[in-house]
């Protein structure tokens, strides 16, 4: 009977870990399942398995008793996928195998194209860029009596908090206001004070989630009528007022669907605007006498062992291939012998996850473009260097 192994959602310290298991005694399963509508999830498994295990077999990577094992582990996959519950919102499923003791699963809500890849270490590349393209951003939904915040994470609105209220008088009619005896002056500050008090409650909650890395948001986007945006903003904390990367207009009521679009426009914008100023700040520091920044594959990786890289620049869709050594792992676009070991270095069709894996592993920073950046894609990839050259 096939196990029934549990589907967890993906955090950064499962891609730390992931990365750390390398053993060159035995061979990683990575596949990943991209969920669609009406598409039998366990059928493309099967297919994608089968599909991959041909290319195996007609290849002179493995020796016999290896690709028997490959087999036999794949056939086990194939059954588990048979017994997986899926999550509700699921894009896309991926599970890591290998010879010796690992066995997991993991849920993303976002669509990731369906592979299998057998190999040395868990291919994780996809999911590097799954987490990096969509950080987590609080909403803050404003009214000039309540408020409302929602967290976006991986494109969907995770997360919803009640309903804040507070008591914030109308505008009283000037001419009702005299026939009571008081100056709409003072009935006006009285509103004022009410709002202000308001706006300074819901920038606390506000702070909250940046203070105590509240679901570790990490940007801010407002939903309100301009007035109150300014208003508010004014009240922020001077390191709140740092996250915000934008805010929109909005009439009152909560259209989940309105609240969504508008913010997913606002963060697009703000992530294309950074990726503009990344190159940009790339091919300055490289362009100057003293280096304190790289492009190219050559220059990036002779960096890399040099111990000089502090932050890895992956362009969109880039791919290299070359070579990998077995025993190792070091990489190069062109080498055929290692220079560390002198083993024989192995053809890698896409050196790329390869650089992401041991960056991953040695705590590196890594951004990913996923705008076009005409200038920069012709290279591909550059780093931001620790010391200068």
């Amino acid at each position: 009977m096939a196990k029934n192994i549990p589907i967890k959602a993906l955090t950064k310290k499962d891609i730390e870990e992931l990365s750390q298991e390398k053993n060159v005694k035995s061979t990683a399963f990575s596949l990943y399942l991209g969920i669609k509508a009406r598409r039998n999830f366990v059928a493309e498994a099967n297919s994608v398995i089968s599909n991959a295990l041909k290319e195996i077999e007609e290849e002179k990577v493995y020796s016999k008793k290896e690709k028997k094992r490959i087999k036999e582990i794949s056939s086990e996959m194939k059954n588990e996928i048979r017994s997986l519950k899926l999550p509700d919102k699921t894009g896309s499923i991926v599970l890591f195998r290998d010879t010796r003791r690992m066995n997991k699963a993991y849920h993303v809500p976002v669509y990731i194209p369906s592979r299998f890849i057998v190999e040395p270490d868990p291919y994780i590349h996809p999911l590097v860029r799954v987490l990096e393209k969509y950080p987590r951003y609080v909403v803050v939904v404003l009214e000039r009596d309540k408020a409302r915040f929602f967290s976006i994470f991986l494109g969907e609105i995770e997360e919803i908090s009640e309903i804040l209220l507070d008591d914030v008088p109308q505008r009283i009619n000037a001419a009702r206001a005299e026939w009571k005896g008081l100056r709409e002056t003072k009935i006006q500050g009285h509103i004022r004070d009410h709002l202000h008090r308001h706006l300074k409650r819901v920038a606390g909650e506000t702070e909250d989630y940046f203070r105590y890395k509240k679901n570790g948001c990490s940007h801010l986007v407002i939903g309100a009528h301009r007035e109150l945006v300014e208003k508010f903003t004014k009240i922020l904390g001077a390191k709140s007022r740092e996250k915000l990367v934008g805010s929109y207009h909005i009439v009152p009521g909560y259209d989940l669907n309105r609240i969504k679009e508008k913010s997913k426009k606002i963060i697009d914008e703000y992530e294309k605007k950074v990726e503009a100023e990344t190159v940009e700040n790339l091919f300055n520091r490289s362009n100057k006498e003293k280096r304190s920044a790289t492009i190219g594959i050559n220059s990036v990786l002779e960096n890399f062992y040099l111990h000089n890289v502090d932050a890895f620049i992956v362009g969109k869709n880039y791919k290299e291939s070359g070579y990998t050594c077995p025993e190792c792992h070091y990489i190069s676009s062109y080498m055929r012998s290692c220079p560390k070991c002198k083993s024989k270095m192995l053809k890698a069709g896409d050196i790329v996850d390869e650089i992401i894996e041991e960056a991953t592993a040695n705590k590196i920073k890594i951004k990913h473009l996923f705008y076009a950046h005409k200038e920069f894609d012709k290279f591909g990839i550059g780093a931001f260097l620790k010391s200068v050259i």
